[in-house]
């Protein structure tokens, strides 16, 4: 009986290792205004099927509905045309080259694009709040030293 227990407890806890192993969480945003304080998700097959629509819309050469995958990463794409900006956050299948896909024709001209795929936790966020942050950071430790030596030279 107490080998029965044992192996119970082993499967559960198995099981929930490899579901909380298995599961990815993004930003996600659809606007530049909306990412700016994006909410976060669990990947899913919703959430990477409505990534796929989004790059449908500004790309060619995107996979069709059956090009799946069990496996997510995270994007963060960036669009700016002489007539729009795009931004977008999101969960996408791992096997999907979301940054690689060449601009739609109709946005192809004049346009930037900044884009990055990645496979950790919350690793989609925007790039200026981490340039801000390391320059937060930076300010505060030149300052402190600054301080220091300051000190030693005075006293």
């Amino acid at each position: 009986m107490r080998t029965a227990e044992v192996l119970v407890t082993l499967a559960v806890f198995g099981f929930c290792c490899l579901t909380f192993a298995n599961s990815l969480r993004c930003y996600s945003c659809t606007s530049t205004k909306d990412c700016k304080k994006p909410s976060k998700l669990e990947c899913n097959s919703d959430a990477a099927n409505k990534t796929r629509d989004y790059l449908n819309l500004l790309y060619t050469g995107v996979p069709g509905t059956n090009f799946t995958s069990l496996s997510f990463v995270c994007v963060r794409d960036w669009l700016k045309t002489s007539s729009n900006e795009f931004t977008y956050k999101g969960c996408a299948y791992s096997n999907y080259q979301s940054c690689s896909y060449p601009v739609n024709p109709y946005y192809s001209q004049h346009h930037e694009r900044k884009c990055a795929q990645c496979n950790r936790d919350v690793c989609n966020p925007a790039a200026r709040a981490n340039g801000s942050l390391l320059t937060v950071i930076t300010t505060i430790v030149a300052t402190v030293v600054v301080k220091s030596v300051w000190r030693n030279c005075i006293f």
